[in-house]
């Protein structure tokens, strides 16, 4: 097995550890599904009718900064499991094993990027139901989601 090969099972396997202790604290799974729900409705309903855009619907701003603003919380997820496990010894555990050391830092960030997807997911679904549509084609929304993908995948590292 090559060292790539051997980086990326290695990277796996912490990413499915993480995804394992993702559905044992389900703290998570709950700021990462109700937070995008609670920053949608708040900026559509409390501050939506404050603000007054010519020619546009202020929602169309909305999502975009909602979406950038999430991730980026998503983002910071990398850095404390990494504290939280350096705190508790397991990198130090992981230090000793023959594996990968870019292992660690793989598998969390790859960890969160599932959690940013579901959490735009969720934010997706909650902006077109308070009525921000995708003024694009299918291929350039995408892009746009896999932009911020991106972006929130180089804040993790």
């Amino acid at each position: 097995m090559n060292t790539l090969q051997m980086t990326a099972s290695d990277g796996l396997t912490i990413a499915k550890r993480n995804m394992i202790k993702i559905k044992r604290v389900p703290d998570l799974i709950v700021f990462t599904t109700l937070s995008p729900i609670m920053f949608v409705l708040l900026f559509a309903y409390v501050f939506g009718s404050a603000i007054q855009i010519p020619g546009t619907s202020y929602r169309e701003f909305l999502i975009a900064g909602v979406f950038t603003q999430t991730v980026i919380f998503g983002a910071t997820w990398t850095g404390l499991g990494m504290v939280e496990d350096l705190q508790k010894g397991i990198i130090d555990r992981f230090r000793t094993l023959p594996m990968a050391p870019s292992a660690v830092l793989i598998g969390r960030t790859s960890t969160d990027v599932l959690i940013n997807i579901v959490s735009l997911v969720v934010m997706s679904l909650t902006g077109l139901v308070v009525g921000w549509r995708i003024n694009s084609s299918p291929l350039e929304a995408l892009a746009g989601y896999l932009l911020l993908l991106l972006f929130a995948y180089a804040l993790s590292c």
